[in-house]
């Protein structure tokens, strides 16, 4: 259980530092499986139109949203009274209210998208935003860590929904700041002080992992093509502490 916890503190930290969709596609895929499940699917509204971030086989969304699957996907659907946190399975098709939705569920089958978890967020006009974890296969033991850990999944998908939706709409809104967030300076400051990416994890309170994500993304932000690099840039435009 310790290792989980430490795998839910390195994603809202990392989740800092992510500003575009692929920053969140990885922190979120690193974190599904860390946690014991094989994908991640992230369901929003933006103005035009849904949006996707998840590491589902492209096939599959692609497939997804022609079928307009989107539109009757029962963990998308608002109802009265519905839990926030859903567990379904694929394979319990018969359970569909209609022969659509039960072709949803066989073709999500076809691409081994056998059961999960999905935390439905409440959105603007009364839409619903969804994270979802999903596996191939159902075991015993997923279902047990499901059962127990629900407050903490479900603290996951609140908070990958409220950084994709402050962070993605204002980076696409064009606004200008620092290429850097807080924790990209700290760890770049605490490098060019001969610090060791072991070192800052401990003066931090994060995984070496952590660390390394931060400055991947600092390094990446200011297009350096390596860490001394990155560093020197930083000192040279004014952003390390």
């Amino acid at each position: 259980m310790k290792g989980v916890k430490r795998a839910c503190d390195e994603f809202v930290d990392c989740l800092h530092s992510a500003h575009t969709e692929d920053d969140f596609r990885r922190v979120a895929e690193r974190t599904a499986h860390a946690l014991g499940f094989r994908w991640f699917a992230y369901f929003g509204h933006r103005a035009n139109g849904p949006k996707l971030i998840s590491s589902y086989p492209k096939s599959w969304t692609s497939h997804y949203f022609r079928e307009g699957y989107d539109n009757i996907d029962p963990v998308l659907q608002e109802r009265r009274n519905t839990s926030r946190m859903l567990l379904w399975d694929g394979r319990e098709a018969r359970s569909a209210k209609s022969p659509r939705e039960r072709r949803l569920f066989d073709d999500a089958l076809s691409f081994k998208i056998r059961t999960g978890l999905t935390v439905r967020i409440p959105a603007s006009q009364n839409q619903v935003a969804a994270f979802t974890l999903a596996v191939d296969d159902r075991s015993l033991g997923l279902e047990r860590f499901i059962e127990t850990s629900q407050d903490m999944l479900q603290t996951v998908g609140l908070n990958f929904h409220a950084h994709v939706s402050a962070k993605i709409g204002r980076t696409s809104s064009g606004g200008i700041g620092s290429p850097l967030t807080q924790r990209e300076r700290q760890c770049l400051a605490w490098i060019s002080d001969g610090k060791t990416m072991q070192d800052i994890a401990e003066l931090l309170d994060v995984t070496p992992r952590g660390v390394k994500f931060h400055l991947d993304n600092a390094r990446r932000n200011l297009a350096a093509l390596t860490l001394p690099h990155a560093v020197a840039l930083a000192l040279r435009q004014g952003l390390l502490p």
